[in-house]
């Protein structure tokens, strides 16, 4: 993009030394704002920054399950005590922006920032352009996301496992990749349904549009959300989404309107979701039509355009004058 500088350095332990030592060597003083995206761990940037900082946060990271396969003991513990205690203080006097209000709730109740101090910008989606391809013949469902342990894979394939009970011409496609993978596959061939589970990998945008436009309805099993892009990405296809009713999904899901929304783990819920969007077509349709009326309110010009007014009413409110020169934001640009 025209604009944006993409720096990459470091890993998981490092980067964030890495950009505090961009900042200090590069950047300072030529730059009037910082995004500070909080991904477990902030950047802690309020310690060496004298600008505006703006606190991005996707999701609370308080649940040890996030952090496996990406951090070793201790450091899971020392994230969740980075997040909790020392992440308030830091950023006391910033405005966090997060992706939905049940993240918003729980930002307030754990304390890590105040009410007034926290606002809501939904994430937009791309899919461009929309297939319009037919729902294959049979039934079929998609995960699409990382193959972590706290989305719940498993649930997914369990429960889609008990449904080809009732219908075996059912299909199951699992699009992502993640250190899952293997024994996913395992699982897929102890329950003896590997002829109907297909793991797809890594799959370019065109074929992840293609497949989310050709299943019946998509499937996000996941504990813990954010938000989640891919439920909508799956409605702007036109494909309803069977998800967990937990913080993130509830707000992305419109339940029996645009998904349908099942207690947490609850595999037999799974199935008989399932079951019911294969045997009620009037009642899939209608999940098809609202759900890609829905995705149309989450544009990247609208979320961008949320941000933004949030940008300048801060700023004003700091510099107590409307936005001129150094500080003008000019919307046509976004």
């Amino acid at each position: 993009l025209d604009g944006v500088q993409i720096v990459r350095r470091g890993g998981s332990y490092t980067v964030y030394i890495w950009a505090f030592l961009y900042y200090i060597v590069r950047f300072r003083g030529n730059f009037d704002i910082i995004v500070d995206s909080e991904n477990g761990i902030p950047f802690f940037t309020p310690l060496y920054a004298r600008i505006p900082v703006f606190l991005l946060i996707h999701h609370v990271h308080q649940d040890n399950e996030i952090f496996k396969g990406r951090l070793i003991f201790p450091f899971t513990y020392l994230a969740r005590f980075l997040e909790a205690k020392i992440m308030p203080l830091v950023y006391r006097n910033s405005t966090v922006v997060t992706v939905s209000n049940s993240t918003r709730k729980q930002i307030i109740k754990l304390g890590l920032a105040k009410s007034g101090n926290v606002e809501i910008v939904n994430p937009g989606v791309v899919i461009s352009p929309i297939l319009k391809t037919r729902k294959t013949k049979y039934p079929s469902f998609l995960y699409l996301g990382r193959l972590k342990q706290y989305k719940n894979i498993d649930v997914a394939i369990r429960a889609f496992a008990l449904a080809i009970k009732s219908y075996p011409n059912t299909e199951l496609f699992v699009v992502g990749e993640g250190e899952m993978m293997n024994s996913l596959i395992r699982l897929a061939t102890h329950l003896r349904i590997q002829d109907k589970v297909t793991f797809y990998g890594k799959v370019t945008e065109h074929e992840k549009t293609l497949l989310l436009s050709q299943s019946w309805a998509a499937v996000q099993p996941s504990q813990l959300e954010g938000w989640g892009i891919t439920v909508i990405e799956a409605n702007a296809s036109g494909t309803p989404v069977i998800a967990s009713d937990v913080p993130g999904l509830r707000d992305s899901i419109v339940d029996d309107q645009t998904g349908i929304l099942v207690k947490l783990r609850d595999i037999d819920g799974f199935a008989t979701a399932m079951i019911t969007l294969i045997s009620k077509n009037q009642f899939r349709r209608s999940l098809s039509e609202s759900a890609y009326a829905w995705s149309q309110n989450f544009t990247w010009e609208t979320s961008a355009n949320k941000f933004l007014n949030i940008i300048e009413s801060e700023i004003e409110k700091r510099y107590q004058y409307k936005t001129s020169g150094r500080f003008m934001f000019e919307k046509n640009n976004i």
